[in-house]
C-alpha cells in the first residue's frame, strides 16, 4: 500500500506585503494551523517518509513546520519546482515515483488549484473545498508509486485547521 498526503500550504502574506508570488511568507495564523493539522495527524498515527514541497517560501515554511513536528530531519523534505509550477497527475506520480522509490508514505505541498484537483483526480473525494492548511489523505492499494491511476485512491481522511479550532 501506498499513502499519499495532500497538503495545501498554509495561510500567507498578502501579495502586496511581499515581494513576489514566490516569496510570500507564512501569517501568524498560518504557522497555528499548520501545527494543529500536523498534530493532528501525527496523533492519527499518519506520518510520511519523506516530504516534497513546492520551492515557494510559504510551502517550504510549512513543510518545514511539519518536519519538525514530526521529529524529520530536513534532508527529507525536498523542493521540486513542478509544484509549483503546475503539474498533471502524470507528472506528480511520476516525480513521486522517482523520489519516493521504496518509501510507503509520501507527503505533497504545494498550492491551489494543482492540490485540490489531485486530490479530486486521484480519489473518489470530494476535495473542491481545500483551505490552507488543509490536508487530504489518499491510499493507494498498489506496491510502485508509478501503479497509481486516477480515480483509484481511498480517502482516508480530510482535515482542515478549522474542524481543530
Amino acid at each position: 500500500m501506498k499513502r499519499l498526503i495532500l497538503v495545501r500550504h498554509a495561510k500567507t502574506e498578502p501579495l502586496t506585503e511581499a515581494s513576489s508570488d514566490f516569496e510570500r511568507k507564512l501569517k501568524p495564523r498560518g504557522n497555528k494551523d499548520a501545527v494543529l493539522v500536523a498534530n493532528y495527524l501525527c496523533k492519527k498515527n499518519i506520518r510520511p517518509d519523506l516530504i516534497i514541497s513546492s520551492p515557494a517560501v510559504r510551502a517550504i515554511e510549512t513543510a518545514r513546520l511539519f518536519a519538525r513536528l514530526y521529529d524529520m530531519k530536513f534532508e527529507k523534505v525536498i523542493e521540486e519546482s513542478y509544484v509549483y509550477d503546475g503539474f498533471t497527475i502524470q507528472t506528480l506520480v511520476d516525480e513521486v515515483s522517482r523520489v519516493a522509490g521504496d518509501l510507503n508514505s509520501v507527503m505533497v505541498i504545494g498550492h491551489n488549484p494543482d492540490i485540490a484537483m489531485a486530490a479530486i483526480q486521484l480519489s473518489t473525494g470530494d476535495f473542491f473545498h481545500f483551505p490552507t492548511a488543509a490536508a487530504a489523505v489518499l491510499s493507494f492499494s498498489v506496491n510502485q508509486w508509478e501503479d497509481i491511476k486516477k480515480g483509484k485512491g481511498r480517502s482516508e481522511l480530510f482535515i482542515c485547521p478549522k474542524d481543530l479550532k
